[in-house]
């Protein structure tokens, strides 16, 4: 009784904001696919600005507390300096930023062929193995055209990414309201 309870709470809790946030990812995702620029200078105006922020929250410590230590004032200067590049040359943000995601996926790639080598022949081996090359097949073509591609395969990544998120939010969000109407019925 008391499990169903606590499942109540959390269908009643979480039912309608699941949907709303399935909903906005899943136009986000929509509109990125058809202007995948836009959300990559979004992506690096976005990063920009936190680094922004917070290089200013830093320096008002470092004011503070370690006015006179080097250290204390470097971490303050490079958010700043790199957010504001970030601000006034996004396109170079989404280079930049699309070098990392490149690396991540090469090391994603290396990752799951090291994990499909150590499980062959076991059963799983093979969804390892495609995962691997699944993340090197992205990071080859993003570096493929890198940095002129960067905007469109990076953007189109992103909202591919937001579409599915969204989708699978709000696929959850509508069981939860079927589970919720049902609990109601009995």
């Amino acid at each position: 009784m008391r499990n169903q309870d606590t499942q109540e709470d959390f269908v009643g809790v979480f039912e309608k904001s699941i949907l709303v946030a399935g909903a906005v990812l899943l136009a986000l995702g929509v509109i990125g696919i058809f202007a995948p620029h836009v959300i990559s200078i979004t992506l690096s105006v976005f990063i920009g600005l936190m680094m922004l922020v917070g290089g200013v929250f830093f320096a008002y410590y470092s004011y503070q507390y370690h006015t006179k230590s080097f250290m204390g004032w470097l971490k303050p200067v490079i958010l700043i300096t790199v957010g504001a590049l970030f601000l006034l040359k996004p396109g170079a943000g989404v280079a930049a930023f699309t070098l990392l995601v490149i690396f991540y996926l090469l090391i994603d790639a290396y990752a799951g062929f090291g994990l499909a080598y150590i499980r062959h022949p076991a059963p799983g081996w093979g969804w390892l193995f495609f995962n691997g090359l699944l993340s090197l097949t992205l990071a080859l073509l993003l570096l493929v055209g890198w940095p002129a591609t960067s905007p469109v395969l990076l953007g189109f990544y992103i909202s591919i990414s937001l579409f599915f998120d969204g989708l699978s939010l709000f696929m959850l969000g509508v069981r939860l309201k079927k589970t919720q109407q049902e609990m109601e019925g009995r």
